[in-house]
């Protein structure tokens, strides 16, 4: 296993659409553990839960999880995701991989992709997943987080609005729309500044944690990936998940 790469999932059990959400039920296992498993299959580096919540760490530690107990004032997950990397870091880690606990079907190979970013792109600050999107009700849906890019995955702006807006033609063809997927990687310097700038204007606006980083003139680069996720933000995409599970069910309960 690499050694250079620490992933963090921060489990909140409070959210303010879906309290509990982390430990909700799919497929026999909580919420959290689907992103845990995925992590830990990723083999890109060591695997810790971030959570405030003694439940939540209770239970992952009885799956066999890291679990480190973080402050109930964190900020956002962000802020947990450092609180407990600065517990578990060493010398030999130069990546932090932020994987949101609602995210139960990213694949490892996702996880991979966003560590070869950094690996690749030294000017690169932070590494992010994007989906091709093509269904116009998820295009308009503010809970699916919409990521505008320029060629090179260099990422430009993520917003709940479909960007960009579908006027015209870029001269290598339509341009398309990408959905945002919960993983972040940080180069540890860069997580160590982020956490450090207040919350900003346009992250406000939007609920949006990255904005802080474009507005404070940080690089943050995507790789396209073709994972078919389903973020856990309300009870009605739990039950979607579930559907998911059922009709999938042998492929993907591993």
């Amino acid at each position: 296993m690499s050694s250079d790469t620490l992933v963090v999932i921060p489990a909140r059990i409070g959210s303010t659409r879906f309290p509990g959400k982390v430990l909700a039920d799919l497929g026999g296992r909580p919420v959290v553990e689907w992103c845990r498993r995925a992590a830990v299959r990723a083999g890109v580096g060591p695997v810790v839960v971030a959570t405030e919540d003694k439940k939540v760490a209770r239970t992952l530690r009885a799956l066999g999880a890291d679990v480190v107990l973080t402050s109930s004032k964190c900020a956002s997950g962000t802020d947990r995701v450092w609180e407990a990397a600065r517990r578990r870091m060493n010398r030999s880690i130069r990546f932090v991989l932020n994987l949101q606990g609602d995210e139960p079907f990213v694949r490892p190979a996702t996880l991979r992709r966003v560590v070869d970013v950094l690996r690749k792109k030294p000017r690169c600050d932070i590494a992010t997943a994007v989906v091709p999107l093509e269904r116009r009700a998820q295009i308009q849906d503010p809970n699916v987080v919409k990521a505008a890019m320029a060629p090179d995955g260099r990422c430009l702006y993520f917003s709940r609005a479909p960007i960009p807006y579908p006027r015209g033609i870029h001269k290598n063809g339509a341009v398309g729309y990408f959905k945002h997927i919960g993983v972040y990687g940080f180069r540890k310097q860069a997580l160590r500044r982020f956490v450090r700038f207040p919350p900003s204007p346009l992250e406000r606006r939007e609920s949006l944690e990255q904005l802080r980083a474009l507005e404070k003139g940080m690089s943050i680069h995507a790789a396209v990936v073709r994972d078919e996720t389903i973020s856990i933000d309300t009870p009605e995409d739990l039950e979607r998940a579930r559907r998911f599970i059922r009709r999938r069910r042998r492929n993907i309960l591993k």
